[in-house]
């Protein structure tokens, strides 16, 4: 069977330099990294680009307040979006006109100044700042908290344009790219990568890249590998187009939200997450355990429609126990209404010329989390030629374009710009893992 690509109008080719399993803003920065540098370069995806996660998200773009392991690779990230929409030749939305962080209360802004002074010995350009100095920030506020933290240097992107972006590039330049055909298996021999089968066949190559967000612990699984990834929902609205709030991306208050340059809002309840129960969700529990415990208050468990499908999958001769790597194939997510509403409300609240804001779109995405809240980044030392980049933990928007770039190196020159120890896969293995200390 011949599956032509919805995207390049090619048709699968046997082989190349490199396979990138997975088309989200990971997946499709390899691509484009990997073809600048004059790679053969095919990118399988089961659904569509950016059809998940990385066109869902918020648009964040911040080196501030991250775990110190991301913030060297955020700050190399960061000079790469200022000049991402010249490179690429398109509109992203990219502004950098900071992020502003308001403090819960005075434990969080006390934390807020140790993140701060650590930011600043890597070269991030971050402060906490009084209530007057956020309300000279943002006008509009009525209630300033008890202040925050400010990244004057901070950025913002849309997440419905960027991946695409990248992929339209990449393409020009010569990857291929097939939507709607997923990687099914991948062939070795003297335990190195040989081959890559799609749902159209066999590409012959050397390297295969694991971008596949939310389904890449799948894809290990049928590797014969652990990885300790769980799935959470994660609720955004975009409303209807406002009088000006700020075009400083917001956290506070219970909302997140950065306003498009088309006046319209990407609005979330502040850190709120849905995990819906399924068999899946009792694997690596020990490892989720004590972060679970931490973050109760902003975590709800669901029994619902996702549980009875993912019941109904497992029946015997389901034909998804047959190609479980690309199980499920373009999973509906379900937005939480609830946080919907709270969200419109709360901003309503704090912003009095937003009162009467409607939320015109609500979706959620699969949120694909770590136990240590930091990414599973570089080669897999059990399969030479196999690399992984996954776990980005609500940090994949923001950091996309390093991580792409980086597994570039990885696969033209066999090490990164940038130390990646600190995100081996081997971690685990070893039980050298930490608590997650950041935002996403």
């Amino acid at each position: 069977m011949s599956i032509l690509s919805t995207f390049s109008q090619q048709t699968m080719p046997t082989e190349a330099d490199a396979v990138v399993i997975g088309a989200g803003i990971q997946g499709c920065a390899a691509a484009y990294y990997l073809a600048k540098r004059g790679a053969k370069v095919v990118v399988l995806e089961k659904a569509r680009i950016a059809g998940q996660q990385s066109g869902r998200a918020w648009g964040f773009v911040r080196s501030m307040d991250r775990d110190p392991a991301e913030t060297t690779l955020m700050l190399a990230c960061l000079k790469l979006w200022q000049g991402l929409e010249a490179e690429l030749g398109s509109d992203l939305e990219w502004c950098q006109d900071g992020n502003l962080f308001l403090a819960r209360d005075e434990a969080e802004l006390a934390r807020y100044e140790i993140g701060a002074a650590r930011d600043r010995v890597f070269g991030v350009d971050t402060k906490v700042i009084t209530p007057k100095e956020v309300s000279t920030l943002i006008p509009a506020l009525v209630d300033p908290g008890i202040g925050g933290l400010w990244g004057p240097k901070e950025g913002q992107a849309e997440p419905r344009k960027v991946s695409h972006a990248f992929a339209r590039k990449a393409t020009e330049l010569g990857a291929q790219f097939f939507e709607g055909c997923g990687a099914v298996g991948i062939e070795r021999q003297g335990g190195a990568v040989t081959s890559v089968l799609s749902e159209a066949g066999t590409i012959r190559t050397k390297i295969a890249i694991i971008a596949a967000g939310a389904s890449s612990f799948r894809v290990m699984k049928g590797l014969g590998l652990d990885l300790p990834q769980q799935i959470a929902r994660f609720t955004c609205s975009r409303t209807n187009a406002l009088a000006p709030l700020s075009t400083i991306a917001f956290y506070g208050h219970h909302i997140g939200f950065r306003q498009r340059s088309d006046g319209t809002l990407n609005l979330a309840e502040e850190l709120q997450v849905d995990v819906d129960i399924t068999l899946d969700r009792f694997r690596a529990l020990k490892w989720f355990l004590p972060s679970l415990w931490e973050n109760r208050h902003a975590t709800s468990f669901k029994v619902n429609g996702v549980t009875a499908r993912d019941l109904l999958h497992r029946l015997p001769g389901r034909p998804e126990l047959q190609q479980p790597w690309i199980y499920d194939r373009d999973p509906i997510v379900p937005p939480n209404m609830n946080r919907v509403r709270n969200a419109v409300a709360n901003l309503g609240k704090l912003f009095p010329t937003a009162m009467g804001v409607q939320a015109i779109e609500s979706w959620a995405g699969q949120v694909d989390l770590m136990p240590d809240g930091i990414p599973v980044l570089g080669p897999v030392a059990e399969i030479p030629g196999l690399l992984l980049a996954t776990g980005l933990t609500g940090h994949g928007f923001g950091m996309g374009p390093i991580v792409g770039k980086l597994m570039s190196e990885l696969a033209l020159d066999g090490k990164p710009s940038i130390n990646l120890h600190a995100f081996r896969f081997s971690r685990y293995t070893e039980g050298k893992v930490g608590r997650s200390t950041t935002k996403y």
